[in-house]
Order: structure tokens, then sequence, then C-alpha cells
């Protein structure tokens, strides 16, 4: 993981007037916490943490810069505005690089199944890993080929090629990704419709009688 420096300055007002004022000034209001800082209310312009989420995605370190202090710290929230995606707040987590951390690690799917060629569907199961490690063992993604799986195999979570330094604490027997004959797959397909509409009818409530 490479670290990129966000400089923070703290916030004199915090509530929900004050937020809005900052997003409409260009501003983030962010959230900084840690062992070491205990909860600071910093503020950082918009295109700044837009830039880095971009360039580095959600799943990295950070160096984060307050006054004459710089601390190392990762994303442990970003939140958006539901129809303009516009980010709207972030949480900060900071961090020791000689301290563990457990994250969720994106899986990415590559290659084409040999099964898929053949004219199966590729179904992937599992699509976040969670893993132990330091800071600056963890792998912003984990890559998954797929190019020798046939129709009827699949590939668990013991099977994935994992740097030595990093614990998995998901369940070694879940199935990352499978390749199923398309029978198959609309079979399975039906069972879920099905199960999603028994699951919905018996917890559906009553109607209350009309007074």
């Amino acid at each position: 993981m490479q670290a990129q420096t966000l400089i923070v300055e703290k916030r004199t007002e915090t509530g929900k007037g004050a937020a809005n004022r900052l997003r409409r000034q260009g501003k983030l209001p962010v959230n900084f916490y840690g062992k070491k800082i205990g909860s600071l209310p910093v503020v950082v312009p918009v295109k700044e943490m837009e830039s880095i989420l971009k360039q580095e995605g959600e799943n990295t370190i950070i160096k984060v810069r307050l006054a004459d202090q710089e601390y190392s710290a990762v994303f442990r929230e970003v939140q958006r505005h539901p129809l303009t995606r516009k980010l709207t707040h972030v949480d900060l987590y900071q961090i020791s690089l000689e301290d563990k951390l457990r994250v969720e690690v994106p899986l990415v799917v590559t290659g084409e199944a040999k099964g898929v060629k053949a004219g199966g569907i590729l179904q992937q199961v599992l699509r976040h890993l969670e893993v132990e490690g330091l800071p600056t063992d963890l792998p912003e993604n984990i890559v998954v080929d797929v190019s020798d799986l046939d129709l009827g195999e699949h590939i668990t979570v013991a099977e994935l090629k994992l740097s030595s330094d990093l614990e998995v604490l998901s369940d070694q027997e879940t199935v990352v990704v499978s390749v199923m004959a398309v029978r198959m797959a609309e079979a399975e397909t039906e069972t879920e419709t099905e199960t999603e509409k028994l699951e919905a009818e018996t917890t559906a409530p009553e109607a209350e009688p009309e007074s």
C-alpha cells in the first residue's frame, strides 16, 4: 500500500448546520479518531479527498497531516449522497504500522473459465475476504484466476494464493467462485426466488380490522 498525504484542519463548529455550510464551501467534514488522538472533528477540501479515493480506493493507508503532526490512517467509513454520489462524510481511523489490522479485502476475478467457454455460467459467491495483518502487508485486492475452472468446479477460500504474512479469518471452506451449467444455475435462481416469496408471505403482517 502506498501512502498519500492528506492535509486536514480542525473543525471549530460541529453539528448538521455547520457540516452543511462546509459542504457548500467545497469542504468535507471528517471524523478522525484513534487510540492516540481520541476523536477529532476535522475538515478537508472535497477535491483532495476525492482525488485520493479515485487513485487509491478505500482500502489503503494514507498519511494525515494535522498542524505539525503526521499520522498513518485508514478509511473506516465513506458516506455519499444516494442520488448525486457526492461525498458527504468520511471516518478516518488513526493506526500504528506496528499493530495488526482486521480488514475486508476485495476479491477480483480474472481470466475466462474453461467452463464458461463450454457454455457454463460463472458465479462469484464471495466478494470480500476478511484477513488480519500488519498495515504494510495488506493488499489492495486479491486476484482470483479462474482460467482453469471447468463446469461443476469451484474455488474455496482455502485454495486462494495469499501471502504468508496474512491470516485469513473467513471460513476456509467458503466457496469464492464456481462454474455451473446453465440449467443448474437457472434452477438455483428459481429456488432462491421461491424461498424469498415464501419468507415474504410468512413474515407479512396481518391486516388490522377496520374500527
